[in-house]
C-alpha cells in the first residue's frame, strides 16, 4: 500500500514525500501581441493548437516548462515583451512548482513532442504553408469578404 512503507525503506530515498500528492494542474495559455499598437498579454480559455496565433507570441504554462512559442510573423516587440513577462510570470508566480521549472523558448513549426502533448490534439499539417493558406482563406470566407480580380466585395 502507498504510504505504508515502513521507515528502513523511506529513511535512504532522499527525495521522499511521505506520500503528498501534488494537486493537478490545469496548464495556460496567454497570447502576447501589439495588434492595437500596445503590448498587452490574454488569457486563451479551453485552448486548442488553432488558438496558437502566427503573428504573436504565445505562453504556454505547463507548471514545470513555460514556453515562449514564437509565431512566424511575430514582431520583435512581441519577442522581447514575452521573455520579459515569461520571466517576471515565473518569478511572480506562488504555485508549487518543480525546482528545475524553466523557460523554453520554440518556433513556430519546429514544436517539440512534449510541448505538442500539452494539447488535447496535434495536428502536424496546420502551420505548414497549405494549411495556412486554407485557414487564411476560411477566415476570410466566413467574415463575408470575397476577393474577384481588382474588385473586392462584402457578400450581401
Amino acid at each position: 500500500l502507498e504510504g505504508a512503507e515502513p521507515a528502513a525503506f523511506t529513511q535512504w530515498a532522499s527525495s521522499w514525500e511521505g506520500g503528498k500528492k501534488i494537486p493537478a494542474y490545469t496548464p495556460k495559455l496567454f497570447q502576447c501581441s501589439d495588434q492595437n499598437g500596445k503590448l498587452a498579454v490574454e488569457e486563451i480559455y479551453s485552448y486548442s493548437q488553432e488558438d496558437l496565433d502566427g503573428d504573436d507570441v504565445m505562453i504556454l504554462d505547463a507548471l514545470s516548462v513555460i514556453y515562449v512559442w514564437v509565431g512566424s510573423g511575430a514582431n520583435e516587440n512581441e519577442k522581447k515583451f514575452a521573455e520579459s513577462v515569461a520571466s517576471k510570470y515565473l518569478e511572480g508566480d506562488v504555485r508549487p512548482r518543480p525546482e528545475m521549472a524553466r523557460i523554453v523558448k520554440l518556433e513556430q513549426g519546429k514544436e517539440t513532442v512534449e510541448f505538442k502533448k500539452i494539447f488535447e490534439k496535434w495536428d502536424d499539417n496546420l502551420f505548414k504553408p497549405v494549411s495556412l493558406l486554407l485557414v487564411n482563406f476560411r477566415a476570410v470566407f466566413l467574415s463575408g469578404y470575397f476577393f474577384l480580380g481588382s474588385n473586392s466585395g462584402r457578400l450581401q
